[in-house]
């Protein structure tokens, strides 16, 4: 388990982390996400031991690092950064035996891993004819070389189309199965990651302003359920129904009928729009999503 313990880090007079206080399980997927500016690589930087805190601690299964703890517990992060170089006349094979060597990796496990991120057939070819998704998945592939525990993943998908992106979690998917991995993953597109994680935690202005699973952050927030009605025509009488059930923001929207609804009511409000069914054809609800969570959050 990793903790951050009343983490501060101030570069000049920017205090780019004030106070962070966050534990990280083992074996859970964490989604950090947070706008441009909120902190987020800066705690990346701290957990890699690129940069040190100005206050605070890290802890790893309860104890501090020290400096010869802090060399050996880099070695089990792979990190994959949001954008990476290579050198475009090396081959795929080549750029991982360059990054084996920097990283003291064993060369002997590339060709497994190039296979594990689907890059096999493409090991000979220079990096300079990869596709933006082919790099990805090197970048990917130069993480995994040192047989982490933790993965730190940084906008893994920037840049790729949703067929890309649903292959690299599909990767990230198998490489989880054959071990279990801590990973901590970071990313702007909200919908993407909420049926992935595990666990968020929100960052604005160098703070961590809310953390837990989704289900209890929707419940420490109060948000709305979202109910869809199909109906084929306006219809005055089901939207009074609504309204006098508690009901908010009822409208019409891609010939549904629309309405807010708090959690509690669900139960009631269903029961009483349940005795008007030959009024629609259709109800389907939808729990807030993390965008939602995220906005609502301050």
């Amino acid at each position: 388990m990793i903790e951050f313990k009343g983490i501060s880090k101030d570069f000049g007079d920017v205090r780019a982390l004030e106070e962070v206080s966050l534990k990280i399980h083992e074996g859970e997927i964490l989604g950090l996400v947070g706008p441009n500016g909120s902190g987020k690589s800066t705690l990346f930087k701290t957990m890699l031991g690129i940069i040190r805190p100005s206050g605070g601690s890290v802890l790893v299964n309860s104890e501090e690092l020290t400096e010869k703890k802090w060399k050996d517990f880099k070695k089990k992060i792979g990190y994959m950064p949001e954008r990476v170089s290579f050198y475009d006349n090396l081959t795929g094979e080549e750029t991982l035996q360059l990054f084996a060597g920097v990283k003291g990796g064993s060369l002997s496990v590339i060709p497994e891993i190039l296979k594990k991120v689907g890059l096999e057939s493409a090991s000979g070819r220079k990096v300079g004819g990869y596709s933006k998704g082919m790099r990805q998945r090197l970048n990917f592939a130069q993480a995994l070389l040192s047989d982490p525990d933790i993965l730190v993943l940084d906008e893994p998908t920037s840049g790729l189309d949703p067929v890309g992106t649903k292959e690299f979690y599909n990767i990230l998917a198998d490489v989880r199965m054959r071990k279990k991995l801590t990973v901590i993953l970071s990313s702007h597109i909200l919908a993407e990651i909420e049926d992935r994680i595990d666990r968020v935690a929100i960052m604005k202005l160098g703070k961590l302003t809310a953390v837990g699973s989704l289900e209890e952050l929707y419940r420490g927030l109060n948000l709305p359920l979202k109910i869809y009605i199909t109906v084929k025509d306006r219809n005055a009488r089901l939207e009074d129904v609504l309204s006098s059930e508690g009901a908010k923001d009822i409208g019409y929207k891609d010939g549904y009928l629309t309405a807010s609804i708090q959690k509690e009511d669900k139960i009631k409000i269903l029961g009483a729009i349940m005795q008007m069914k030959e009024s629609f054809t259709d109800i389907s609800l939808r729990e807030p999503n993390l965008e939602e969570v995220f906005f609502g959050i301050h």
